[in-house]
């Protein structure tokens, strides 16, 4: 029987491979999607595979919300009932017992888990970044124009069509996950402790071609520094990008000039942010190089080959794996000077970036 593991992110993909290695599992099936307008995950994909741990590769490309993000029209519920068609001949073809899915939280794999659970595959979990440990807030609406319109979706819709009920997970959003039915839960960090998780322990799986295109990019200097960016507009807005800026010349300008300055790009980076990011070390006089410049590949991979002095970012998961993942690294937390200087120019805007602080 076969495994079938459904992934949208490269970190997702990342996991995957480790839980085929420690599981030894064989006759492994990948489905592969992105999120977003992001089908360049592909390259990284490609470049990630341990080939001989795939059986067969299934471009699905938009697996992470295969259900519909809405259903407001019969085109809507046609096209979900399409996808749910695809998946199921998927399944049968390939003689498929469980299935891995790479987020609890997102809205198409919970309604994956309760239809396929429903039929009889036992359905598994796995990271896809810090969300896998924290539960977002949830504040559940029992108004009574909620419930009416839960009942007919599930009465006029989920249960003709698919036989399982589910308004209530997609009108409540950021349930809590303990009614899904749940075979094992893999965790990298010791977070989790009901009867189904599973520690997961990492191991350096690296294709040949990957670890060749880290080297070139990498090389040997001897003093290396690693700046994370991230797509602090989306919380602090355009107008405000100045102030992360100033944050970068703030951590950044008394930096020793033989250290190499590594630019990891976050992939949601827009492009004139990334080259105002170039031209601030520009200014500042160091050297720097850009990694990922063709494929952007997760920055776990660096941190497992090579060392870094410092590692500054401002709101990355990546250091909550810090010594699980990758050896202890030495990081910088630059989000708390950045979050000061908003709270000088714009306090409303500020005020997004305390529900990221207040989670670390």
């Amino acid at each position: 029987m076969a495994n079938l593991f459904i992934v949208y992110t490269p970190f997702q993909l990342f996991v995957a491979q480790q839980i085929v290695s420690q599981e030894k599992l064989i006759d492994n099936i990948l489905v592969e999607g992105y999120v977003g307008e992001n089908p360049h995950f592909y390259d990284i994909y490609d470049i990630m595979e341990m080939d001989n741990y795939w059986k067969k590769k299934i471009k699905f490309p938009d697996i992470s919300s295969w259900d519909g993000l809405r259903i407001s029209s019969i085109r809507d519920a046609k096209k979900a009932y399409n996808n749910y068609k695809k998946i199921k001949k998927i399944l049968e073809e390939n003689n498929v017992e469980s299935i891995f899915l790479g987020e609890h939280q997102n809205q198409a794999m919970r309604f994956t888990n309760i239809l396929f659970s429903h039929q009889g595959y036992s359905i598994s979990f796995f990271e896809e970044g810090a969300a896998h440990y924290f539960d977002r807030k949830f504040i559940a609406n029992n108004s009574i124009k909620k419930r009416i319109k839960m009942f007919f979706m599930d009465y006029l819709y989920y249960l003709p069509v698919y036989h399982v009920k589910f308004a209530k997970w997609r009108y409540n959003v950021n349930m809590p996950c303990d009614e899904l039915s749940i075979y094992k839960r893999y965790n990298i960090l010791p977070r989790h402790h009901e009867a189904y998780d599973v520690d997961l322990k990492v191991e350096r799986l690296i294709p040949q071609g990957l670890s060749s295109y880290m080297q070139k990019e990498v090389g040997n200097e001897r003093s290396k520094v690693l700046l994370m960016t991230d797509p602090i507009a989306e919380f602090i807005g355009d107008r405000n990008m100045f102030l992360y800026y100033e944050t970068i010349k703030f951590f950044f300008h008394n930096l020793p000039k033989d250290n190499v300055i590594y630019i990891k790009f976050h992939p949601r980076d827009p492009l004139k942010y990334r080259n105002k990011t170039i031209e601030t070390f520009e200014q500042l006089g160091l050297e720097y190089k850009v990694l990922s410049k063709t494929v952007n590949i997760p920055v776990e991979y660096y941190l497992q080959s090579y060392s870094f002095e410092k590692i500054y970012l401002f709101n990355s998961s990546t250091y909550y794996y810090d010594g699980y993942v990758f050896p202890h690294c030495d990081f910088v937390n630059m989000l708390p000077e950045l979050y000061n200087k908003c709270m000088k120019k714009d306090a409303n805007k500020a005020s997004r970036l305390k529900y990221i602080l207040a989670s670390e």
